[in-house]
């Protein structure tokens, strides 16, 4: 029974692998979505207003290429815990929780504060 244990456990241990490396593409993707819409449309959505509203996209733009940049490194903290063949390690190690939550709270403040300059500047 221990062999059908270890198996399983390793077949969970492949299903979060797998959901955690899904979940940062789709995070990934939907924040380059959103900083692609608001740099295409940044003459439409820009024109009247104060320099201190555009602080507001900025740095929205700033939390968004965090997010971006502790995306990938979620994605290949995710690829060295697959290539370590290691079944001791989880998603719930340090080195891809810490990425992970970095790159769900940049996604978040980016979103936040694009929120907060559409409130202003319309």
């Amino acid at each position: 029974m221990a062999a059908a244990e270890e198996t399983a456990a390793a077949g969970r241990r492949n299903l979060a692998l797998t959901a955690a490396s899904e979940t940062s593409k789709h995070v990934l993707t939907l924040t380059t979505a959103v900083v692609t819409v608001t740099i295409s449309l940044a003459k439409d959505i820009v024109g009247e207003a104060t320099p201190s509203d555009l602080l507001w996209l900025q740095l929205a733009w700033l939390a968004h290429a965090i997010s971006v940049l502790a995306g990938v490194g979620t994605l290949l903290a995710l690829a060295g815990t697959v290539s370590e063949g290691d079944d001791t390690t989880s998603i719930y190690s340090t080195n891809i929780r810490l990425p992970a939550a970095l790159q769900m709270a940049f996604f978040a403040l980016g979103l936040a504060f694009v929120v907060v300059f559409g409130v202003l500047a319309v």
